[in-house]
């Protein structure tokens, strides 16, 4: 059992990042939301049932100044939407280890969670320049461009990692803990996944022939299956697969809209068809799965074309 010093030590640990948290609401019972959304809808956590978070943060208590326990007690918090308090513990691991890249990366992606755009570059720009081949880092880091449309920055940071397919000091870094972007050319899911968030960013900064060329580079019989709505919608812009096929989703589909319908409507939003676009947008937006970065984006796309209808 923990001795009440170490508690103790852990709960100030937490609560030298308690502002990062909103404040609570002394006159009501209802949770705190963890955000809004950018259509103005109050977006919240999970309760852990299962204890996960307790058994984490009783390993934390053992040794409160451990950047692995303080990032595992944050990370095991992504599974109950909990994004607050694990971006202040993210905090407190960047003030004990400021040039470790990793609670940069997880602390921009839960800033791009809670819709909070431009904290979410600041953190992975670091994070990027301490990590600079790192995989994970260039995705999060070209979404947080894209949801802020930044395309222009977003294409060229996806473009940045595909590059390096081939890079003998990408490679070198790769380990099992640190997905470099060297995986692109070996790695199927890494390769679509990349390469899709690209297409996409290429399309929306009107750089179609670079999108183009890029789609035309992916085999149409990869091997596939966790990143399986990224494969189809770069089948879809091969003309192997049709709007209707991956926007009208069975119950057994092996994907969700928010996942697939992102980059259909990015295509036709491309194409001139605004309108269709728009609807797919909007129904994205009321995907319950909040975090979904489709989700996400189709807010922002959303909320861009209520500021500038035209």
């Amino acid at each position: 059992m923990s001795s009440p010093l170490r508690i103790a030590a852990f709960c100030l640990a937490l609560a030298a990042c308690a502002e990062a948290a909103p404040p609570a609401d002394d006159t009501t019972d209802a949770p705190t939301p963890q955000a809004t959304s950018l259509l103005g809808e109050p977006l919240y956590a999970m309760e852990d049932t299962t204890g996960e978070i307790a058994r984490a943060d009783e390993a934390l208590a053992q040794s409160p100044d451990d950047v692995e326990l303080i990032i595992a007690a944050g990370r095991v918090r992504r599974n109950y939407w909990q994004y607050r308090d694990a971006m202040a513990l993210y905090t407190r691991a960047i003030e004990l280890a400021p040039q470790d890249w990793r609670p940069y990366r997880f602390r921009g992606h839960r800033h791009i969670s809670v819709r909070e755009f431009d904290q979410a570059v600041t953190d992975l720009e670091r994070a990027r320049e301490l990590a600079p081949f790192n995989w994970d880092v260039s995705y999060h880091l070209g979404l947080a461009y894209y949801v802020s449309g930044r395309f222009g920055d977003a294409a060229d940071e996806y473009v940045r990692c595909l590059s390096m397919a081939g890079d003998a000091d990408a490679a070198t870094a790769d380990a099992e803990d640190f997905r470099s972007c060297s995986r692109n050319g070996t790695d199927p899911e890494s390769l679509v996944a990349m390469t899709e968030w690209a297409t996409r960013a290429l399309l929306r900064a009107g750089r179609g022939a670079e999108a183009e060329a890029l789609v035309a580079a992916v085999p149409a019989d990869l091997e596939v299956s966790e990143n399986l709505s990224y494969y189809h919608d770069l089948l879809y812009q091969k003309g192997l697969k049709t709007a209707d096929e991956l926007l009208n989703l069975g119950p057994d589909a092996p994907y969700r809209l928010e996942t697939v319908g992102f980059g259909v409507a990015t295509r036709l939003l491309a194409q001139g068809d605004t309108a269709r676009a728009m609807e797919v947008f909007q129904e994205i937006a009321r995907d319950p799965w909040w975090p979904g970065f489709g989700r996400i984006a189709a807010e922002a796309e959303l909320a861009r074309a209520r500021q500038d209808p035209a």
